[in-house]
This record gives structure tokens, C-alpha cells and sequence, in this order.
């Protein structure tokens, strides 16, 4: 009787264990990938990532992921993202004197989201810098959503009171003239003020962008709306790619790149610029949309591309 207890033991650890590699995808990380990339191609949504890096401990640094690596996605995400097609109504039987009258189409209006714009972070060269994270009541050096953490601000604070958080990539020199043109900026969430422990200030993460770690900078919370890119609108300022997303050298569709034009030379959000390639002979490499606009620089997100777009090519 026990050996049967011991073998139907055994057989549910194995069972259960196969079931749980079944609710996993394996995916082999590519060169350039990032948790942020391939939450953004499996999934469809990149602010999906936490998800993933959950799915596997072994990832110490959601920055730090390598060719070659074997990382788990849940199947249950990639189920989600399956969106199944309309079933079509009969078409309406007519009267034979009857004459069916055709409504104009209206284009379906097209938003981008206020935390694709916030994520995709500026360019600036007077950056305010309002407090920091100076720890966690977990000891965790590295947050997410849901958790919390102890702020320095320099001012009186308010329970409700919400802040970004935010890290610098360093000042960013024009690839031409070598002009300073500001610090890269990358916001990497939100926070708000949940009351006081002893002499702390305790806060919550109510959104989380990319990985929030000690010591990131707080900014004041501003409202972002979302862009509407029902249309095209053609861009008329001439200028060049300054930086790449994370200041990584190559950059493709869907990608972001900072541009040495803002306000102050025409460029306005929704714009649509046309790349050209900074070696000779020089021609059209894809399009980049405008997505925020500074006075002097602004932030495009790659639309189309036939080769990968570097630092110093022209739009």
C-alpha cells in the first residue's frame, strides 16, 4: 500500500511539473533584445516586461539579459494577446424598391498612450532634480509596481502627492559638432506619497516603466495627454539623430531616437520625418513620428526602416 501512495506521489510531482512547463513559451534571446523589446513583440505590450522577469529568477538585472540565453514567457500572456476576429452580421434582406444608403467611413481615431510617450524619455539641458529614492523597507535595491520605498524631497510633502522617477543616461554631444545638447533622460515610473514612517517619507510605485532602483531621481508629476496619430502629418524641419534609446548605437522600427530639433525649429508632436542615411549615397532609410518636442530637442519613434538607424543620420 505505501509503495502505491510513493508511486502516485511521484506521479503527480511529475505531472504537475509538466503542466507547469506547458504554461511557459522558451524564448533564446537575440543580440540588442531586452526584456522591454521582447514584451513588445511577443506580447504586444512592453510594459508587460516585469511579467516576464518574474518568470525567471535567474535574471538577477532585467538590464543585463544575453545572446544565447533561454528565457520563459508565460503562455497565459501570450493567450491574451490573441484577439479574435468579429464574427460578420447577415447582411440586412432588402425590399425590391428599396435603396440602401452608404454612411461615409470614418477613419478610426489612433492614440498613443502617455506612458509610451513618458518611457520614452528627453533630452534637456537644465533638469530639475526635486528628490530621491533613498531606500526600501524590503532592503530591495530594485522596485516595481506595487512596492514601496523611502523618498528625500527637498520641500514639504503631502500624502497623494505623486512624483516620476527618473535616471540619467549622461550629457549627450551633437554626433557633428560636438555641442553639449543636455542629459538623456529616461523616465522610469511613478510614484506617490503614502504618509509618514518615524522620520521617512514612505511612497508607493504606481507605475513602473523599466527597472526602478535606489537612488533614482524624483521630478514633479505633470499630466501627459495622449497624441492622436489618426493622420499624418509631414514634418518640415531638417536635422540630425543625436542618440538612440538607452544610448544604444543601432536602432530599428519601433525603437526610439532623439533629435537635435524641438519647438523652436517647427517640430510639433504627430510630425512625420523622412531618414536619410548618413553614409553617401545619402537616401531614404525609413520614417520616424515625433512623439514629444522639447525647445531645442525632441523624441521620435521609428515607424519605418529598411536598414538599422544610427547616430548622425539626417531626417
Amino acid at each position: 500500500m505505501k509503495r502505491w501512495i510513493i508511486f502516485l506521489g511521484i506521479a503527480f510531482i511529475f505531472l504537475a511539473h509538466t503542466a507547469f512547463s506547458a504554461d511557459v513559451v522558451k524564448y533564446t534571446v537575440k543580440k540588442g533584445d531586452t526584456l522591454w523589446d521582447i514584451s513588445g513583440i511577443k506580447l504586444t505590450d512592453p510594459f508587460l516586461w516585469p511579467k516576464i522577469w518574474k518568470e525567471n529568477p535567474q535574471i538577477k538585472n532585467p538590464d543585463l539579459i544575453y545572446p544565447g540565453q533561454v528565457i520563459k514567457i508565460p503562455s497565459d500572456l501570450l493567450q491574451k494577446q490573441v484577439v479574435l476576429p468579429e464574427k460578420k452580421k447577415p447582411a440586412p434582406v432588402l425590399a425590391k424598391k428599396e435603396i440602401p444608403v452608404s454612411e461615409p467611413v470614418k477613419p478610426q481615431r489612433r492614440l498613443l498612450s502617455p506612458d509610451i510617450i513618458l518611457s520614452a524619455g528627453y533630452i534637456e539641458d537644465q533638469i530639475t532634480r526635486v528628490g530621491s529614492i533613498i531606500s526600501t523597507p524590503s532592503g530591495m535595491t530594485m522596485v516595481g509596481k506595487g512596492d514601496d520605498v523611502y523618498i528625500s524631497v527637498n520641500g514639504p510633502v503631502s500624502k497623494g502627492q505623486k512624483f516620476y522617477t527618473f535616471k540619467s543616461y549622461g550629457v549627450v554631444n551633437h554626433p557633428i559638432t560636438g555641442k553639449p545638447l543636455g542629459e538623456l533622460i529616461e523616465i522610469t515610473g511613478v510614484i506617490e506619497v503614502t504618509g509618514k514612517e518615524g522620520s521617512y517619507t514612505r511612497a508607493r510605485v504606481l507605475k513602473s516603466f523599466s527597472e526602478i532602483q535606489v537612488g533614482s531621481y524624483l521630478d514633479n508629476y505633470y499630466d501627459v495627454t495622449p497624441l492622436d496619430i489618426t493622420k499624418e502629418r509631414k514634418g518640415k524641419a531638417h536635422g540630425v539623430i543625436v542618440a538612440g534609446k538607452d544610448l544604444r548605437y543601432l536602432t530599428g522600427r519601433l525603437d526610439v531616437v532623439y533629435l537635435d530639433r524641438g519647438v523652436r525649429d517647427g517640430l510639433l508632436p504627430g510630425d512625420v520625418l523622412t531618414v536619410l542615411s548618413s553614409d553617401d549615397p545619402r537616401r531614404p532609410i525609413g520614417k520616424i513620428r515625433v512623439i514629444s518636442a522639447r525647445n531645442t530637442t525632441s523624441v521620435a519613434e521609428v515607424i519605418e526602416s529598411t536598414q538599422e538607424i544610427v547616430k548622425g543620420d539626417s531626417f
